[in-house]
């Protein structure tokens, strides 16, 4: 009869166990991966941790069950003890690194911001011509908030909806001088405008410029948007509200701005060369600097305005309000103020030379060395004004209907008048 070494056959068996233990612990780890990996909702990072915290509790249960085996087996074979347990050893640190690997794997599938992107700067472009507007506002507002995490994204950006503008709101001069003030800018544009107006200038390049010409952006809301150095030549801007709103060195030339709203708007060394600023409110605006000669600014309110410095060559002023304006050093030659008013304003070494002031009201101004060379200054109001010499009405153009502060008469050549 065949005899057994009751030491091998214990021993082969230990190992059975042994293997036995590491293939249950593999498929396990396997039935945990799989179950996380198939739940929805849960981030990569969480699903992770979960597994990872699933793992070393089942690492800790096989573990357990192994030494006992282990122990039990101690007094027969002390060599295949040692064996086994260098087996499920490299068992275990062959499970742990394949789950290393799945973690690293899993944060490789992440995509970089650098990868983000620009992914999502060709979807926002390419939503933009989409026939939906909502989906337009859409990629307007993606196109905003990129512009803010990319800076060298930013001014593409601006110029890309500069062009949406120009593209899709262009001037119509049919309908330029249409009064009733009843064509309601499209909501895409003035979603466009508002991010442009809003967007952080400091990130602007230098010398490069928003370009705006020839747009109709009739009825448009610019409250407080930053528009320096903009180019709106030929743009019909009627009705807008610029309240607030920088304009300070923006080209405005040959612009219709008539009935706009300016109030405290910064228009300083702005360009308005032939713009038509009819009825446009202006009250404590800044103009200092800015040029607007040939400008039509027929009853223009100005009044507490700085036009420190601004020339206004030839412009139409008639009717216009400019009481307790800044008009130190403005150049108003050839200009036409008829009936203005200009009461309470400061027209120290203004150059008024052949502008014709009939009818306007200079009360109290102050007209310190201001020049009135050839100027026409019939049916004018000038009671009360400081520092009004003789000399300077002498160069003047005047008749008999000219009011005079009390403390001057009338030059001998304007009662002939």
């Amino acid at each position: 009869m065949k005899t057994y070494d009751m030491s091998f056959i214990k021993t082969n068996g230990v190992t059975s166990l042994l293997v036995f233990i590491s293939i249950i612990f593999i498929f396990s780890a396997t039935l945990i991966f799989s179950l996380f990996e198939s739940i929805e909702g849960f981030p990569n990072q969480e699903k992770i941790e979960y597994i990872n915290q699933a793992l070393t509790t089942l690492a800790i249960i096989i573990g357990g069950l192994a030494l006992i085996t282990s122990a039990n087996a101690y007094y027969i074979s002390k060599l295949s003890l040692d064996e086994n347990q260098s087996l499920l050893t490299q068992l275990l640190d062959g499970m742990l690194a394949w789950d290393k690997n799945i973690v690293t794997g899993i944060n490789n599938t992440q995509p970089t911001p650098e990868e983000v992107v620009p992914e999502r700067f060709c979807k926002a472009i390419e939503q933009l011509g989409n026939e939906k507007i909502e989906t337009r506002f859409a990629a307007i507002y993606t196109l905003e908030q990129i512009a803010k995490d990319s800076q060298k994204d930013h001014w593409t950006i601006m110029e890309i909806l500069a062009a949406f503008i120009r593209e899709n709101s262009p001037v119509n001069h049919e309908y330029e001088n249409n009064s009733q003030g009843s064509s309601k800018l499209p909501t895409d544009i003035q979603t466009a405008l508002t991010v442009i107006g809003r967007r952080d200038a400091y990130k602007d390049p230098v010398n490069q410029k928003l370009d705006l010409r020839n747009t109709d952006l009739r009825n448009a809301d610019l409250t407080k948007a930053n528009l320096f150095r903009a180019i709106f030549v030929g743009a019909n801007l009627q009705w807008v509200n610029f309240t607030r709103a920088n304009l300070s060195e923006a080209d405005l030339s040959l612009t219709n701005l008539s009935s706009s709203i300016l109030y405290e708007a910064n228009l300083s060394k702005a360009m308005l060369p032939e713009a038509n600023l009819q009825g446009v409110v202006l009250r404590k605006a800044n103009i200092s600097k800015a040029i607007l000669y040939d400008a039509n600014l027929e009853g223009a309110i100005l009044c507490d305005a700085n036009l420190q410095g601004a020339i206004l060559c030839d412009a139409n002023l008639q009717g216009a309000i400019l009481c307790d304006a800044n008009l130190f050093e403005i150049n108003f030659e050839g200009s036409n103020l008829q009936d203005a008013n200009l009461i309470g304003t400061n027209l120290q070494r203004a150059k008024l030379a052949g502008a014709n002031l009939e009818g306007v009201l200079l009360s109290t101004a102050n007209l310190q060395d201001a020049n009135f060379h050839e100027a026409n200054l019939s049916r004018a109001n000038m009671s009360g004004c400081e520092n009004l010499e003789l000399q300077q009405i002498e160069q003047a153009i005047g008749d008999r209907t000219t009011i005079l502060p009390e403390n001057l008469n009338i030059p001998q050549h304007w009662q002939a008048i």
